[in-house]
């Protein structure tokens, strides 16, 4: 496979052959998110299944290359290339740690691939379809269209764009777009799907554990993660005993990929609305008197 953009790598942790490694993967689950450390907070379902075998092995894709993050602590002195080598150290311990088939890391600058550079944008399009297609994942685990960060929502635009160019066969079956900086607990019930992850938090814990660098001195990623995952099991449903100790939400994004005339705006105003709908009902049950 040839990259792209200059500087984009992959890391295989049981050293096989990329072609080996996209083998064997074909069919299991794919996590595609903007930093290091997005895969290990919203993608465990997937990395988890694999980990133990569950299905076939995880593969990770990381869209830019971490040097532009806040930092803090020990890091707090380190140049934005000394940090892009740090991050990408982390990374692939994460991959490490966690099995991955492989692990790419594509190496675009955050603020670029949010700016109207349309011709850099259209690479890194044609770089994700490149992944899909050698790779061909099953499931499709993505940051979630409502994600407050940009950053994000910009590779979110930019792999649905690559999957709408993909032959019918290699289209994944699942594909899910996923908690990170803004929780779909709000969604409506019958509009969300709670992947279970109750097993797998402990190895969650070490995953986000291994970016340092993100931790350090600022953010408590690891535990905020995994609360949020907690709370989500036991408020989802105020009637029933929870079937899940930890679930994390995630929203079905294959109605964009499938029917290429829905916008953006469209599907997520769709859900907006049924939410509304949703309060609306409520509220009229037990209107104020005057």
């Amino acid at each position: 496979m040839k990259f792209i953009n200059q500087g984009a790598n992959f890391y295989i942790p049981d050293n096989v052959s990329l072609e080996e490694a996209q083998k064997r993967a074909s069919g299991g689950g794919m996590a595609i998110g903007a930093h290091q450390d997005d895969l290990e907070i919203f993608a465990m379902h997937g990395i988890g299944n694999a980990y133990n075998r569950f299905y076939k092995m995880f593969t990770g894709v990381t869209v830019t290359d971490g040097g532009g993050s806040p930092r803090k602590g020990k890091f707090a002195d380190h140049t934005d290339e000394e940090l892009r080598n740090v991050r990408r150290i982390e990374q692939e311990n994460a991959a490490k740690k966690g099995k991955y088939s492989a692990q790419y890391q594509l190496n675009y600058n955050s603020k670029d691939i949010k700016g109207k550079n349309a011709k850099l944008r259209q690479e890194l399009i044609e770089e994700i379809r490149d992944i899909l297609i050698h790779t061909q994942p099953g499931t499709l685990y993505l940051h979630n269209p409502f994600d407050k960060h940009e950053t994000h929502n910009a590779v979110t635009h930019a792999v649905l764009e690559a999957l709408r160019t993909l032959p019918a066969d290699k289209i994944p079956k699942n594909i899910y777009g996923c908690e990170v900086w803004r929780g779909l607990d709000w969604i409506p019930d019958h509009m969300k799907i709670p992947l279970d992850v109750s097993n797998y938090i402990q190895l969650q814990r070490e995953l986000i554990d291994c970016h340092e660098s993100q931790i350090e001195g600022s953010k408590g990623y690891t535990d905020a993660t995994i609360g949020r995952q907690f709370a989500n099991a036991t408020f989802g449903n105020p009637h029933n005993l929870n079937e899940a100790s930890a679930i994390t939400y995630a929203i079905d994004l294959k109605p964009l990929v499938d029917n290429t005339e829905m916008t953006l705006e469209q599907f997520t105003t769709h859900y907006v609305d049924a939410f509304t709908r949703e309060l609306a009902t409520s509220a009229q049950k037990y209107a104020l008197h005057r």
